[in-house]
């Protein structure tokens, strides 16, 4: 009886949730409860041995942010006062969009094999058919070209024709405004949200879904354009203060480009936080949830097998039940959202137990 109840290891695997499928009726999974065939009786404490599983991340994240590419344009090389210039935006799909009958006019996100590739695909979605003002009020075709240098690693942006552009920057406060739905520009006409041209009744932009978004996060960032609205670029001109740094000298038409601030980041997530049912507090994240066992870094590419092994260190979680029935599994990201995976990705934990 001491050894059946005992066990010195125990694995969990998602496959192994008989609910696993009906419980996730959208087809993604971030958590899985395993039912013990023989309940584990008066541990003490419980460690993550090793885990394996697929990073289902996406490079541009989960697709509900970092789609959507923000600059301004201007046509003045070093437009003053506010707002400094006409906020536009070249965007994604979501990996998983469905376009209305016949509507072509879209780059779904995908992983991307490098910069290049994404640089690429950029460009189709800037193209004059690469996506539709009528979804889309920040468009205008062929206005923005990308390109990729691999020397330095780094993303460059430049106008295709004599206005001037310049990224806009995630604090940028016309795009927290947009965002908000308050921006108003008097010498234009008033622009609403982007949204997809997915199945809708009317097939029309007023009953089109609102491509989902998250404020502080846009993919000028993952592009490397990274620096704030109160930070001078490092290429801005001499002289330029926090703040008017998107207004002094940093705008440029077809005669030059603007090179990113940092390499890109083609990384969905950096870590996998797992939480256990039956951890009651020897595990706190950030956000004062207290059932953490582990973080788990990603160290490989967007949809292959991310395999972790703990150190030899003993470090067991002691808050604990003494009668252990069945155990649930949870995932989240770096930012605290479900680390999603498909239902035909399994996942495969392993534990040591102490008594």
């Amino acid at each position: 009886m001491t050894t059946l109840n005992c066990p010195d290891k125990i694995t969990l695997d998602a496959f192994s949730d008989t609910q696993l499928r009906t419980q996730n009726v959208n087809g993604k999974y971030n958590r899985f409860t395993n039912d013990l065939q023989t309940p584990i009786l008066n541990a003490k404490g419980i460690q993550l041995l090793n885990a394996n599983f697929i990073n289902s991340a996406l490079p541009l994240m989960d697709d509900t942010a970092q789609l959507m590419f923000f600059y301004k344009v201007s046509a003045l090389p070093s437009p003053s006062g506010s707002p400094s210039g006409v906020l536009q935006a070249v965007r994604l799909h979501p990996s998983n969009f469905v376009p209305f009958a016949g509507w072509t006019n879209f780059v779904r996100n995908k992983p991307w094999a490098s910069p290049a590739d994404l640089v690429t695909a950029l460009n189709l979605a800037a193209a004059a058919t690469g996506d539709d003002v009528g979804y889309n009020p920040l468009f205008i075709a062929d206005q923005v070209l990308f390109s990729y240098d691999s020397t330095t690693n780094k993303i460059s942006i430049a106008s295709k024709n004599a206005f001037y552009i310049t990224p806009c920057a995630y604090d940028d406060p016309d795009l927290i405004s947009y965002f908000n739905g308050t921006l108003s520009y008097t010498s234009d006409p008033p622009y609403g949200p982007i949204k997809m041209n997915s199945f809708n009744s009317g097939n029309s932009y007023a009953t089109a879904p609102i491509q989902s978004w998250k404020l502080g996060q846009t993919m000028t960032q993952r592009l490397g354009f990274s620096t704030g609205f109160n930070t001078i670029r490092a290429w801005a001109v001499p002289g330029a203060t926090p703040s008017a740094a998107n207004q002094m000298g940093v705008f440029v038409n077809d005669t030059g480009t603007i090179e990113a601030d940092s390499p890109p980041i083609l990384i969905g997530s950096q870590n996998v936080s797992v939480y256990l049912s039956i951890v009651a507090g020897s595990g706190i994240d950030a956000t004062g949830r207290k059932n953490l066992i582990q973080t788990i870094p990603i160290e490989v590419a967007s949809q292959m097998i991310n395999s972790y092994t703990a150190s030899s260190v003993e470090k067991p979680a002691l808050s604990i039940p003494t009668e252990i029935y069945s155990i649930t599994v949870e995932m989240l990201d770096d930012q605290g959202r479900p680390f999603y995976q498909p239902g035909n990705y399994d996942t495969t934990l392993c534990f040591s137990v102490y008594y």
